[in-house]
């Protein structure tokens, strides 16, 4: 059926001008051609070993992670004793290294963070670690998951030197811990370094994160798939990837721990900066002192 022309409309300065319309009626695309090639293909695509996995299948499996986390500090409480045993005697142990690892990086107080390093340890960990079985994928892999994990820390640290130093001393502590109060116009030099090396902290935390675990789980994908591309299918399946498996296991244990170790370095910069300070000036102070008496 022939289409009319659009209509022609004229303006008060007797300019002309149409308004483009679509086909009025839908079109088929012939078999054969571009289009339906095209869509031939789509239909064809589908999920290959090796591709980037689907963002909704590593949510689930986070999730998942949390449900067990969650289950786990359930069954922790419900086991405690005097004389803990079994699950309960485990779980005591976990909160205690847990505690004592926070402690030795952020110093004394820092066990009111554990709670805190603890849960980020233990979530990490196990997402990196349930890539390992089959139909499952390490959540740590996809960065959107890992730059979030960054930006609660960043958030976290910030708000922690605001409450601990208010809001003078949490900017006081961009100009860095030798010049503070002593040499304010440093500020402009060291100023903007310190705020970039600050800002770019959660970027740091999540593409080093997602680097090494998104790297491993792509060698493990080849290997397994190893024999298939050289031709040699016939020879059956075997495990040539075994031996990285292994040293993933090495690999999640310490991205989880250099990202635990990391938030507790931010938290200790920002939560003993002013006690670092009047240590310092104290030392200044007495020194004049033990020289006048001398």
């Amino acid at each position: 059926m022939p289409q009319s022309a659009p209509p022609v409309y004229r303006t008060e300065t007797g300019k002309s001008f149409q308004i483009a319309q679509g086909p009025t009626h839908t079109e088929t695309p012939v078999p054969g051609t571009p289009a339906e090639a095209t869509r031939t293909e789509t239909k064809q695509e589908k999920y290959k070993i090796g591709d980037i996995p689907d963002p909704h299948l590593l949510f689930s499996n986070s999730v998942l992670v949390v449900l067990v986390l969650i289950g786990f500090a359930l069954a922790a409480r419900g086991k405690k004793a005097d004389k803990p045993r079994g699950f309960g005697n485990f779980a005591e142990f976990v909160a205690e290294a847990l505690n004592n690892f926070t402690v030795g990086v952020i110093g004394p107080g820092g066990e009111k963070y554990t709670p805190l390093v603890g849960t980020v340890f233990l979530y990490i960990l196990l997402m990196n670690l349930i890539g390992l079985f089959p139909g499952f994928h390490s959540p740590t892999s996809n960065l959107s998951i890992t730059l979030a994990l960054g930006l609660v820390i960043f958030c976290y640290v910030q708000y922690e030197g605001i409450r601990q130093n208010g809001v003078g001393g949490y900017f006081r502590h961009f100009m860095g811990p030798s010049i503070m109060g002593k040499f304010p116009e440093l500020f402009f030099l060291l100023g903007p370094i310190e705020l970039v090396s600050e800002l770019i902290r959660p970027l740091t935390l999540a593409i080093r994160l997602f680097g090494n675990i998104f790297g491993e789980d792509v060698i493990i994908v080849v290997l397994a798939g190893l024999l298939g591309s050289l031709g040699l299918s016939k020879l059956g399946w075997l495990p040539v990837q075994i031996p990285v498996l292994f040293l993933s296991l090495i690999t999640d244990v310490v991205q989880a721990m250099v990202f635990a170790i990391l938030t507790c370095i931010y938290i200790s910069l920002v939560s003993h900066h002013d006690a670092e300070g009047h240590h310092e000036e104290g030392a200044h102070d007495a020194t004049p002192a033990h020289a006048a008496g001398h």
